[in-house]
């Protein structure tokens, strides 16, 4: 992944994958050099949707498909590209990562 017209940060070479989430607009929660750490930061970050959707944890991304997107309100953020799928997603009946 590399950021439009600006040199990546020492800390940003370093990510290989995102923990990305978000019920109404993609949320990038952050990203770890490794899977374990993007499973536990995604962890911590669970969120609980309305609509009685219940508790849902954000998915994780490969930093290869991600890109810096403008979101619908405007800000932009490192989310997954158009054709990206999750590396690994939570399964919250089995309690266990599907990677």
């Amino acid at each position: 992944m590399e950021k439009k017209g600006t040199e990546m940060t020492k800390h940003e070479k370093k990510i290989n994958y995102y923990a990305i989430g978000g019920q109404y607009e993609a949320l990038n929660y952050g990203g770890a050099p490794t899977l374990l750490g993007a499973k536990r930061l995604a962890r911590k970050h669970q969120e609980y949707w309305d609509n009685w959707q219940g508790w849902h944890t954000p998915a994780i991304y490969a930093a290869e498909d991600c890109e810096v997107r403008t979101t619908a309100y405007g800000r932009e953020d490192v989310l997954p590209g158009i054709d990206a799928v999750p590396v690994a997603t939570w399964n919250g009946e089995a309690q266990c990562w599907c990677d």
